[in-house]
């Protein structure tokens, strides 16, 4: 409930737009941040963040804080985009919709290729056309299924992205296809690929939790760890070791390790850089 005396919380530069994609149909909420700051010749860099609900206002709050002292945090201003499929922190649903790749056989997947369509073809056109923006600096961040498309996203569109961070990613759900995807990666930038050490077992915290068998057997199964770290290897291989980071942050598993990686991510994608 509302009350006059209390009015709500706001962001600076921030605002939220309602978007339907021409090629999906799919209504997003889209919330963009811009820093209020002079931007750099080239404009700012633009963090493309999935899941917007969930993580928008840690990436304002984030880049706002670090970015006032780059000499001390590594981390420079940029400007956030962050798409949501409604209100919600997560619509598990639209998720799989539109960040798994088709045919799977699976009703409700492979709409991957519709939904970077909108993000790239779409949306960030609009936003270069409105705001300073880098186009040659662009980050993709998602984490555990958004993980997955934004790997997706680097085998379809190499170009697209100057940094690719992809959190815990659900490899799992079609490794074949991904690594088909990526076979081809001329024109692409750098790569972050992290995971929690607990993310194949219980953490300590829920070490004492009952009728736990399920989630034990499906966590070894899915094997994150091992997958991230492989798949890894295989773009370091292709890349150039320099350009693709990869990380297994202590203590963290699946859930806890995103607040981690995110400040990681923002300073491997947005460490000031020197012009010539």
């Amino acid at each position: 409930m509302g009350d006059d005396r209390w009015p709500a919380v706001t962001w600076s530069g921030t605002q939220t737009r309602r978007l339907r994609a021409a090629s999906n149909g799919t209504s997003y909420r889209v919330d963009v941040w811009i820093p209020e700051v002079t931007p750099p010749p080239s404009g700012f860099p633009l963090v493309v963040v999935l899941d917007g609900q969930a993580m928008f206002g840690t990436f304002v709050e984030a880049i706002r804080r670090s970015s006032r002292r780059p000499d001390a945090t590594g981390i420079g201003p940029a400007a956030v985009v962050a798409i949501a499929h409604d209100d919600a922190l997560y619509d598990p649903d639209r998720r799989r919709l539109d960040y798994t790749e088709g045919p799977a056989g699976i009703e409700g997947t492979g709409g991957a290729d519709a939904f970077l369509a909108f993000l790239l073809d779409e949306l960030v056109p609009s936003l270069q056309a409105e705001w300073p923006l880098d186009v040659r600096h662009r980050v993709l961040f998602g984490h555990s299924m958004a993980g997955y498309f934004a790997l997706l996203a680097l085998g379809a569109r190499p170009e697209a992205f100057d940094v690719v961070a992809a959190i815990s990613p659900s490899i799992w759900w079609d490794e074949r296809a991904l690594r088909a995807r990526l076979a081809d990666l001329r024109g692409a930038g750098r790569v972050f690929i992290a995971v929690g050490e607990w993310e194949d077992e219980l953490p300590p915290w829920q070490a004492d939790a009952k009728d736990c068998a399920d989630v034990v057997a499906r966590r070894r199964e899915r094997a994150m760890i091992e997958r991230a770290a492989s798949l890894a290897t295989t773009l370091g291989s292709r890349l150039g070791a320099g350009r693709v980071a990869f990380h297994r942050f202590p203590e963290e598993d699946h859930a806890s390790v995103l607040m981690i990686a995110i400040q990681r991510v923002l300073r491997f994608a947005l460490a000031p850089r020197r012009i010539d």
